[in-house]
């Protein structure tokens, strides 16, 4: 593959009736957003993955938008936009529940991707149906250069990603051979990549991530760069390694971008001390891959949780060897000490350590079944069971929770929902229903 200041004589472009992207795929905002700048005299491409995606008939999870218009020149277009960004100036349209990007067409690199301040308070904003609060403005960018959209193609990441749609004539643009590697399912970087790894380490995880979630090969080149540059992941920031991981757990494809990462040799230099067994992990996050597929939206500490539970029962087995009842306070330094390499590593929040810590201990008061519907109240009222419910509905399917007790505190939780009582009585077995345990007064002292 040529290097980023080679460009293609002229790009491949497929007309409307030689490709499968329709605006029926895209959501109704980023159409309107496309519009809105044609109408104003602009260019507008829908770019990156969402064309990617649409190419190979999925559903985008967000579209990003460029443009020839400048950042402040998008802004007086959208009274409901942002300008944000740190190395390069963004916009960011707000609707309801959905932001849209837009970023002019640039010359330069592309930016390193990942958290924002900027950007996360004005998502939050979106999500809420909020107007985003008024503050200082964003920092001046320095040595930003705009430039073409052949330039803007070629110095994105991976040619599968360089690709553009034209909202005025519906035509797909093509000017570093991503429609090839489409067809051909593979990875590979735009420009040398050894130079783009470098550059960036975290692009040897997205294009891991990629081959593993579109079932595509890595290009010779871009497989032996990350054998080669497999070191320089420890550069990376731990805030956008945690991005990262965190947006691979979500994904519902976890286990094997993980996977990929692992034998790569990637995932045990940048969160050392993180997980257990590669296998047993892969397991776990199989199952959460399923819950995401069903629908499920499991919190981050809950994904985060899959990593401890083959040790946990492991230490659990331990404290309770040869019928020992569980000392608690050791189960909780044991756990504190399995999870603080995460704590650590990934910059966690200190309310996200303490859902996780207590969500794998709530799995230890699970082992047998629920015998008063008060036990399943007081721990459905805490806040980190959902986390620990998560993780629950995972032990049962991994055959680490017993299947007595996992039945009988499904039932319980379920009954629970519908505003029942949560322990299901024996009468409706046909037994008696016990008595209630009284409780004990304490003993009132003589006065003497």
């Amino acid at each position: 593959m040529a290097d980023l200041a080679v460009e293609p004589a002229a790009p491949r472009v497929l007309a409307r009736p030689d490709h499968p992207v329709s605006r029926g795929g895209m959501s109704p905002a980023v159409v309107k957003v496309m519009y809105r700048l044609q109408r104003a005299g602009y260019t507008a491409y829908l770019v990156g993955g969402a064309v990617r995606d649409l190419l190979l008939g999925g559903e985008p999870k967000d579209f990003d938008v460029a443009t020839n218009a400048r950042p402040q020149e998008i802004r007086r277009l959208f009274r409901n936009s942002r300008i944000i960004g740190r190395r390069f100036r963004l916009v960011h349209i707000l609707f309801r529940g959905e932001v849209v990007e837009v970023a002019t067409f640039r010359a330069t690199p592309d930016a390193p991707e990942g958290p924002d301040d900027w950007e996360e308070a004005v998502a939050e904003a979106a999500e809420n149906d909020a107007e985003p609060a008024r503050g200082p403005a964003p920092p001046q960018v320095e040595h930003e250069v705009f430039g073409t959209p052949a330039e803007d193609a070629w110095r994105r990441d991976f040619t599968i990603n360089g690709l553009f749609y034209d909202i005025a004539d519906f035509s797909v643009i093509d000017y570093v051979g991503g429609l090839d590697d489409l067809e051909a399912r593979l990875i590979r970087t735009i420009g040398d990549p050894e130079r783009r790894f470098r550059e960036d380490p975290v692009r040897m995880m997205r294009a891991l991530e990629y081959g593993a979630r579109l079932g595509f090969d890595l290009e010779p080149r871009t497989k032996a760069a990350i054998a080669s540059c497999a070191d320089d992941i420890v550069e990376a920031s731990p805030a956008r390694l945690s991005y990262e991981l965190i947006e691979a757990l979500r994904s519902g494809h976890a286990a094997p971008i993980v996977t990929a990462w692992t034998r790569a040799g990637l995932f045990e230099r940048a969160f050392p001390g993180v997980g257990g067994n590669a296998d047993a992990t892969a397991r776990a996050l199989a199952e959460l891959d399923r819950a995401v597929a069903r629908g499920e939206r499991p919190s981050d500490p809950a994904l985060l949780g899959a990593f401890y539970l083959y040790p946990l029962y492991r230490e659990l087995a331990d404290l309770t060897a040869g019928g020992r009842r569980l000392d608690n306070v050791e189960m909780l330094n044991r756990i504190a000490t399995m999870i603080e390499p995460a704590a650590t590593n990934l910059r966690l929040a200190n309310h996200t350590v303490h859902l996780l810590m207590q969500g794998l201990f709530t799995l230890t008061k699970m082992q047998r079944p629920a015998e008063r519907g008060r036990q399943v109240l007081k721990l459905a009222r805490q806040d980190y069971f959902p986390v620990a419910w998560t993780l629950y509905g995972v032990a049962g399917a991994l055959g680490l929770a017993p299947a007595d007790a996992h039945r009988a505190w499904s039932s319980a939780v379920e009954r629970l929902h519908r505003n029942e009582d949560p322990v299901a009585a024996p009468a409706d077995e046909g037994g008696e229903r016990p008595r209630p345990r009284r409780r004990r007064r304490p003993r009132r002292r003589r006065r003497s």
